[in-house]
């Protein structure tokens, strides 16, 4: 199965969020905290986008937000928040899938946060690769890029979650540097080093 990664324009997504429309809204916010869809990293503005989508009670926004608050990125790092705003999001988000299965690349952008909470052991989620793993391949498959760049760079090159196969790691990396996601390029060129160092020895 070819896999197509999703890519947005920014202009017509904040024209989007602007008038309220919540997935708009954390795919601006993810874009400029991930440097995604041709954006350079601007954690500071990631946040008042993903504050915006909070207000509008969308649970992939206080998701984002919370990860903000963990990891001290755009906000002062405070854990005691990122727990509460963890918390309020899951059940959220869990009713958000639910109401998404009829459409899987909407959907994806849940699944892939709820992802997260598996993958890091966020809120009261304990935390199990193997699920997360389940959880990013399904989103990659519908074309999420950061799911896409997640299989190359943490699960198969890693080994979590699944067995280690640096031939699909370097695949999905490929696939998310070759529509010019940064961290999937510089990561590809530090795999590269490293396999050269190591045939230097």
């Amino acid at each position: 199965m070819e896999i197509k990664p999703m890519l947005f324009n920014i202009e017509e997504l904040i024209e989007k969020a602007n008038d309220g429309d919540k997935l708009s809204c954390y795919i601006v916010a993810r874009s400029y905290d991930s440097a995604e869809n041709g954006l350079s990293q601007d954690l500071t503005k990631a946040v008042e986008w993903y504050e915006k989508g909070a207000e509008m009670n969308d649970p992939k926004c206080i998701y984002g937000l919370a990860a903000c608050y963990q990891f001290g990125d755009g906000v002062e790092q405070n854990k005691d928040k990122s727990y509460q705003l963890f918390v309020n999001a899951y059940d959220k988000l869990i009713q958000e899938i639910e109401e998404e299965k009829e459409n899987p690349k909407v959907q994806a952008f849940s699944k892939f946060c709820l992802g997260a909470y598996y993958y890091f052991g966020f809120g009261d989620v304990e935390k199990d690769y193997k699920t997360a793993f389940q959880l990013i391949n399904e989103c990659a498959m519908q074309g999420h890029l950061a799911a896409i760049y997640d299989l190359g760079a943490n699960f198969y090159r890693e080994g979590r979650g699944t067995e280690q196969n640096l031939e699909l790691a370097d695949y999905y990396l490929e696939l998310a540097a070759s529509v010019g996601l940064p961290r999937a390029i510089k990561k590809l060129e530090d795999v590269q080093k490293s396999n050269e160092k190591g045939a230097r020895k």
